[in-house]
């Protein structure tokens, strides 16, 4: 006879105690409140078994977590189900975890929000950057990847921080904007911050986060994935294979090499954290009770970004702003090639919530919206498919023909299906990365039989021609494009419209020269 190992008997019992605990916290919760966390798990039950969702959802409240559950596969390609348990990659919700270090390290006087990023950076020529302009994205720091990965750095090679700073020390990319003129949104600045902690503590930032946030907060599964070894507990991050023609762990992915996963996994400050949704709830408890940072030093972290100009933004430090009706709500979003998710805090009505999809699909910003829907007692609103995701999943296993009547079956059925250009066109260039031209255009075709009212997918196809050489089929469709503008009642003789005919018009001429 087989016994379970102490280990598994433990996970066993603690995954009891969690239900055990959801189950009351759901029971005595007002019947307006039990209402609606009764809304939110039909409305993922609905999308799960739809194949919209595949993930988790988290709500409680200072006291304690109210309701907790998880929805389809850990590991979809084995069909491992998810569990209560599971570690989840969190994206760039790491960010709200690293401000709140950086504001307990001020708190604690290794240095002032307006310290300079070159006290910790000499080498650096961004004399005017602070820590403020790190935290609130107004420092103007070059794009990494653009500036220095994709131009010096092999991907085949694994990247830290720290390679990442010597290559900004190097070669010294010049600032987009000069710090404090605009908000742009930065990975590199928070990968800085983790930075100067780390240089101003002589303490690594795992060190730092574990003894200044995880341990006061009493979160014990929180961690970067470069340090799990075992990732039996993992919730896998999946992204679409058009190959496969399905959702695969990025690991699997034909793309793999290319995703920041792969050669930056030992990332730090921005993103490369992974949680549960325990945690999660942890991390907001302690937010607003002290545990970690003072109440002063939380509002504080909680004052809209400024800019020169004085004019107010909707990110503070660390935290995207969101007020409703007057009332205080911060969070954050994260997405990577593999997961999205959304962390939500109402402050004043005393809520917060996690969600999150370790799936890259098109829906959970919607799902998002309509979870704030319900919580908020407005209406929801019914969460259309994507055809162009679904289109996907049958392209590379069926012939055009069949796929195309798809496409057409689909537009009729529009309460059911939704399509935009801009899910066709990143399907297509993804072909196209490849040199795999016939099926990039193949599945710009889909886009013109899909909406083939829209000016834009006849344009696009023709642009795709035209880069390729293909003069008549480029000059056929440039001439369907403004055919389509032309009977378009809401488009004819409007100034944008006249002045994309003549465009159009002047490409097919220099065409026609050729």
């Amino acid at each position: 006879m087989k016994t379970r190992s102490s280990s598994s008997n433990s996970l066993l019992i603690y995954k009891i105690m969690i239900l055990i605990l959801l189950w009351g916290n759901f029971s005595s919760c007002q019947n307006n409140c039990a209402k609606k966390i009764e809304l939110i798990d039909q409305l993922l039950s609905k999308l799960n078994s739809e194949q919209q969702f595949n993930g988790g959802f988290m709500i409680g409240n200072k006291d304690s977590i109210l309701f907790a559950k998880v929805y389809g596969y850990a590991n979809i390609e084995t069909k491992q189900p998810l569990d209560i348990t599971n570690s989840f990659g969190i994206a760039s919700v790491n960010k709200s975890l690293t401000a709140t270090l950086i504001m307990r390290m001020v708190e604690l006087e290794y240095f002032t929000t307006e310290s300079k990023l070159v006290e910790f950076f000499p080498e650096l020529p961004y004399k005017e950057i602070t820590i403020d302009h790190l935290l609130t994205h107004t420092s103007g720091i070059p794009f990494y990847y653009d500036n220095l990965v994709k131009k010096y750095w092999n991907m085949s090679n694994k990247m830290t921080n720290e390679d990442l700073f010597k290559l900004y020390e190097q070669y010294t990319p010049k600032q987009e904007f000069p710090a404090g003129e605009k908000f742009s949104y930065s990975n590199a600045g928070y990968m800085f911050l983790a930075g100067i902690a780390e240089r101003a503590s002589k303490k690594t930032y795992d060190t730092l986060l574990k003894e200044l946030i995880f341990e006061p907060s009493g979160m014990k599964e929180t961690r970067r994935l470069v340090h799990i070894k075992d990732e039996s507990n993992l919730a896998k991050a999946h992204a679409l294979s058009v190959e496969k023609s399905s959702y695969v762990p990025l690991d699997s992915h034909e793309d793999y090499q290319k995703y920041l996963d792969f050669y930056f996994r030992n990332r730090k400050g921005a993103g490369g954290l992974n949680s549960t949704l325990e945690d999660l709830w942890k991390f907001s408890r302690a937010l607003q009770t002290e545990e970690i940072i003072k109440n002063e030093t939380f509002e504080k972290m909680l004052t809209p970004g400024q800019l020169k100009t004085g004019k107010r933004h909707m990110y503070a430090k660390g935290w995207q702003l969101e007020p409703k009706n007057g009332k205080k709500i911060i969070g954050h979003r994260g997405g990577s090639e593999g997961e999205n998710c959304f962390f939500r805090i109402a402050l004043d009505d005393d809520y917060t919530y996690f969600l999150i999809s370790n799936t890259k699909t098109p829906y959970l910003s919607i799902i998002n919206n309509q979870i704030k829907n319900i919580l908020q007692g407005e209406p929801v609103e019914k969460v259309k498919i994507s055809g162009v995701e679904r289109l996907s999943l049958l392209f590379a296993k069926n012939d055009f023909q069949y796929v195309s009547a798809k496409a057409r079956e689909m537009r009729l059925q529009k309460n059911d299906y939704y399509f935009t250009l801009s899910e066709f066109n990143a399907v297509s260039w993804n072909y196209w990365l490849k040199e795999d031209f016939e099926n990039a255009l193949n599945f710009l075709k889909l886009a013109t039989i899909a909406m083939p009212y829209n000016a834009g997918t006849w344009e696009v196809l023709a642009e795709a021609y035209m880069e390729l050489g293909k003069n008549e089929q480029a000059i056929k469709h440039y001439k369907i494009t403004i055919n389509k503008l032309n009977s378009d009642p809401t488009k004819k003789g409007k100034k944008w419209v006249n002045e994309w005919i003549v465009e159009i018009n002047d490409k097919i001429k220099m065409m026609q020269k050729d």
